[in-house]
C-alpha cells in the first residue's frame, strides 16, 4: 500500500491530521470544562463569603437571620443551589430552603480556612460542585458549604463533544478528499515525466526532457536525467563504433588469410608457395590473436575486481628494462632513445608499469621522423613521480588529444604511417589510472608530441589495489 509516493504522502498527512485535530479537541474540551468549573467555583466562593459575612452579623441568631435571606434559586426545593452551616459540633444550624423543606442535606466535610472545591453526588443523585470553607466567629469554628449543580454544565460538555465528534469526522473526510485531489494535481507532472522516459529507448537517446515546462521542483530531477542520458548516449556511440573499428580491424586480415586461402587452393603449389602462403596466414593469425588478446586486456583492466600486484620499485630501473627492450626495434627505425633523469621509488605493479611505458615509448618509436629522436626523463615533481616521453614524430592534432586514449581510436594521419589496433593507448590510460596516477599529452603538429605520467610516490600514495 506504501509503494508509491502518493499513498505515503497522503498516510503522513492524515497522520498529521489525525494527531492534531485529536489534540485540537482533547485540548478545547478540557479548556472548556475548566472554564465552565471555574466559573461555578467563583460562584461558590462569593455566595459563601456572602453567607460568611451574614453569619459574622447575626452572630446571636443565626437560624432565624440566615432562613430570612434565603430566597431565588435557593428557596427553590432541590433546585441544584444549596448551602448549609456546621457548627463546632457537626450539626447543620442552617441550610437553605431547598435543602430543609426537603430534609435533605450536603456531605459535611471537614473544612479549613482554606476553600476546598470537590464534585459530590447530591440530594436527587445529580452531581453536584461543592465548596467547603470555615470561618472563626465569637471564637467558633462554623464551616459553611454551598453546592451548585453541574447537570446543565455536563450537559453543555456532552453538547461540545457531540458537534467535535460530528464537525471533526467531517472535517476528516473532507480534509481526505482535497488531499486526494492536491495530490493528484501535484504528482501529474511526475505521470509526465514518468511517460517522458518511457518513451525514451536505445533508439532515441537524442531526446531530452524539456527542463523549463516542467515544474521547478522537478527542473533538477530532469537536468540530473538529461545528464544521464548524454552519457548514456556516449557510451552508446562508443561502444557502436568500438564495435565498427573492432569489426574492421578483425576483418582485414580475416580478409588477408580468406584470399590467400582461396588462391593457394586455387591449383596445386610448390612447398615453398605453401610455406609461404602458411607463414601470411600465421601472421594474420598472430595479428588477430594480438588483437583480441589486447580487448581482453582492456576488459580486464577496466573491471572493477582487477587487483595490482603492489610493490616498491624503481622508476629508473623499470625504464631501463623498456629501454632495452626497445632499442632493437628503435635502431632498425633509425631512432635514437636517450634516458635521463634520477631514481625515484614508487608502490606499484612492476609488470603492469614496464607494459604501460612499453606501450608509450614503442608509439613514439613507430610514430617518429626519420632519424628521429626518443627523450625519456625519469624525476619527481611536488611529492609526484614523473616520466616524461618525448619524441620528433608526427604531432597529434589538439581536437584528437583526449580520444587518443579510447579504444580503437587512431588519429587518421596516422593510419597511412604505421599499422597497429588502437588500443595500446587504452590499455596504458588503465594502467597509470589503477595506480592513482594520471597522463598528460602535449604536441605540436608535424614536430613533437610529448607524454607526461604522474604517478604517486612511494611515501604519498594512497591508491586502492583495483580499478
Amino acid at each position: 500500500m506504501l509503494s508509491s509516493i502518493k499513498s505515503k504522502l497522503i498516510v503522513l498527512v492524515l497522520y498529521t491530521f489525525s494527531v492534531v485535530f485529536t489534540s485540537l479537541g482533547f485540548f478545547m474540551y478540557y479548556e472548556l470544562e475548566d472554564i465552565v468549573i471555574t466559573s461555578i467555583d467563583s460562584h461558590l466562593h462569593n455566595e459563601v463569603q456572602m453567607i460568611a459575612g451574614l453569619l459574622r452579623a447575626e452572630e446571636s441568631d443565626i437560624e432565624h437571620e440566615l432562613s430570612e435571606v434565603a430566597v431565588g434559586e435557593y428557596a427553590v426545593p432541590l433546585s441544584g443551589h444549596y448551602y448549609q452551616i456546621v457548627s463546632p459540633d457537626k450539626r447543620i444550624i442552617a441550610s437553605s430552603p431547598s435543602l430543609s423543606v426537603v430534609g435533605a442535606s450536603l456531605s459535611i466535610i471537614k473544612g479549613s480556612s482554606e476553600p476546598s472545591y470537590m464534585t459530590i453526588i447530591g440530594p436527587e443523585r445529580n452531581p453536584l460542585r461543592l465548596m467547603t470553607q470555615s470561618f472563626i466567629v465569637s471564637n467558633k469554628t462554623y464551616t459553611i458549604q454551598a453546592a451548585d449543580s453541574l447537570e446543565d454544565s455536563y450537559k453543555i460538555l456532552s453538547s461540545f463533544k457531540k458537534i467535535i465528534l460530528i464537525v471533526f469526522p467531517s472535517i476528516f473526510i473532507i480534509f481526505v478528499i482535497g488531499i486526494l485531489v492536491i495530490t493528484g494535481l501535484s504528482l501529474k507532472p511526475l505521470d509526465y515525466f514518468s511517460r517522458k522516459v518511457g518513451q525514451i529507448t536505445e533508439m532515441n537517446l537524442n531526446e531530452r526532457i524539456d527542463e523549463q515546462g516542467i515544474d521547478m521542483e522537478l527542473q533538477p530531477l530532469a537536468a540530473s536525467f538529461n545528464t544521464m542520458l548524454g552519457r548514456l548516449e556516449e557510451s552508446f556511440l562508443r561502444q557502436s563504433q568500438f564495435m565498427a573499428d573492432a569489426s574492421h580491424d578483425l576483418k582485414t586480415p580475416a580478409s588477408v588469410i580468406k584470399s590467400y586461402c582461396d588462391v593457394t587452393l586455387g591449383r596445386d603449389r610448390t612447398e615453398s608457395e605453401y610455406k609461404e602462403a602458411l607463414g601470411k596466414i600465421s601472421e594474420m593469425v598472430d595479428r588477430i590473436s594480438n588483437i583480441i588478446s589486447r580487448i581482453l586486456e582492456i576488459s580486464r583492466l577496466e573491471s572493477k575486481t582487477f587487483s595490482l600486484n603492489i610493490v616498491g620499485i624503481d622508476l629508473m630501473d623499470i625504464m631501463k628494462d623498456v629501454l632495452k627492450l626497445l632499442e632493437p626495434s628503435a635502431s632498425a627505425s633509425g631512432i635514437k632513445i636517450n634516458l635521463s633523469g634520477q631514481r625515484v621509488n614508487i608502490s606499484g605493479d612492476r609488470e603492469r608499469l614496464t607494459e604501460a611505458f612499453i606501450n608509450i615509448a614503442d608509439n613514439a618509436i613507430k610514430y617518429n621522423k626519420k632519424d628521429g629522436s626518443v627523450d625519456i626523463v625519469v624525476g619527481d615533481k611536488n611529492g609526484e613521480a614523473l616520466v616524461t616521453v618525448m619524441d620528433t614524430g608526427i604531432g597529434i592534432p589538439e581536437k584528437g588529444r583526449e580520444k587518443i586514449f579510447d579504444r580503437f581510436h587512431r588519429i587518421d594521419e596516422s593510419r597511412s604511417v604505421v599499422a597497429g589496433s588502437g588500443l595500446g593507448l587504452s590499455i596504458v590510460r588503465a594502467i597509470i589510472k589503477a595506480h592513482g596516477g594520471r597522463i598528460e599529452v602535449e604536441s605540436e603538429i608535424g614536430k613533437w608530441s610529448r607524454f607526461i605520467i604522474f604517478l604517486p610516490s612511494k611515501k604519498n600514495r594512497s591508491v586502492t589495489s583495483f580499478l
